[in-house]
């Protein structure tokens, strides 16, 4: 007999999610780093007493947060990252992640079809915020890509340390940032368009590392990016390239130093467009909209190849597709 349980347990995960981010929205969790009552959040929120207890309750049954005689507490997880007095705080980033992502309406989509002016231009800025993304992602890039990136850099670069750095549509520069503090005579350039390129600027300036990182502000796949560079980051971006790919990876190439290393994170687009799931159903929203941009790894292997580069190593440990390819 089929488990027809997987359908009903679907409809619980749907539930129990609309609940984590209701409080998320709420801001619960940043009440409750210590043992407090629900009549001290009401206090302290204004929010109904009632109605708040059983939201409480709620989340203590699907054990995100915990409960002991007559007060709350956050478990060590979400006190960690879910609550804003935490340094690690992830709620603004998984928010804008569910908003961006999110597959309301869907079946209107399915039967009216795409946006004819996103098909038609293909543009990922008519969907996304990339500025804002670039803000709210910070926490995620020191979570997830700081570490996996310092790791290859040691193993790289253990008896000359690079002279030239790009980090490449990098976002709010926080890659480039940590590159720049470990290899202090390291020149790093930033390359972001406009509005992203204020975020990196921002984050530069928090730093106080104006004077060792260049922020430069263009279209990466039409505008020239520079040379001598010795480590190119490129974190998500060649996708971005498809309908320039081999004159994108060209680029990547002459930009390059002899021997010279590009540090690729791609999303893992299988052939058949099935896997990985979680890529599939976080571009969904996009491409239902229009949006056509995500290569097929194979595709992009091909390109690497045929450009001259040579792969040097790959690192699913992180959970993301990255590959080192050297010049």
């Amino acid at each position: 007999m089929l488990n027809i349980k997987n359908f009903y347990n679907m409809s619980h995960n749907y539930r129990t999610a609309q609940l984590f981010f209701s409080a998320l929205k709420l801001d619960i969790f940043s009440y409750l780093d210590e043992p407090i009552s629900s009549d001290e959040i009401a206090n302290k929120t204004g929010y109904n007493l009632r109605n708040l207890k059983l939201l409480l309750n709620a989340l203590t049954s699907v054990d995100i947060i915990e409960k002991e005689n007559d007060t709350y507490k956050n478990t060590e997880e979400s006190k960690k990252y879910l609550s804003k007095n935490s340094t690690y705080y992830v709620g603004e980033s998984l928010l804008f992640r569910q908003e961006m992502m999110m597959l309301d309406n869907i079946e209107k989509r399915i039967k009216v079809g795409p946006d004819k002016g996103i098909k038609a231009h293909n543009e990922g800025y008519r969907v996304y915020d990339f500025a804002k993304l670039a803000e709210v992602n910070i926490p995620d890039l020191y979570l997830w890509h700081i570490e996996p990136l310092i790791k290859i850099a040691d193993s790289i670069f253990q008896e000359k340390i690079p002279n030239k750095i790009l980090d490449l549509g990098g976002g709010s520069g926080a890659m480039g940032i940590e590159l720049a503090k470990k290899y202090s005579k390291s020149k790093v350039v930033i390359y972001e368009e406009q509005k992203v390129a204020e975020v990196a600027e921002k984050l530069v300036s928090k730093n106080n590392l104006e004077s060792k990182i260049s922020v430069l502000k263009g279209n990466f796949i039409e505008d020239d990016i520079g040379k001598d560079y010795d480590f190119i980051i490129a974190s998500g971006i060649i996708d971005f390239a498809k309908d320039h790919l081999n004159s994108f990876v060209k680029k990547l190439y002459n930009a390059l130093n002899k021997n010279g290393f590009i540090y690729l994170i791609t999303h893992g687009y299988d052939d058949e467009k099935l896997e990985p799931s979680n890529i599939i159903l976080g571009w969904l929203s996009s491409h239902l909209d229009g949006l056509d941009i995500l290569l097929p790894e194979k595709i992009i292997e091909s390109a690497m190849e045929k450009g001259g580069f040579k792969l040097y190593s790959i690192n699913k440990a992180s959970g993301f597709n990255v590959k080192v390819y050297q010049k």
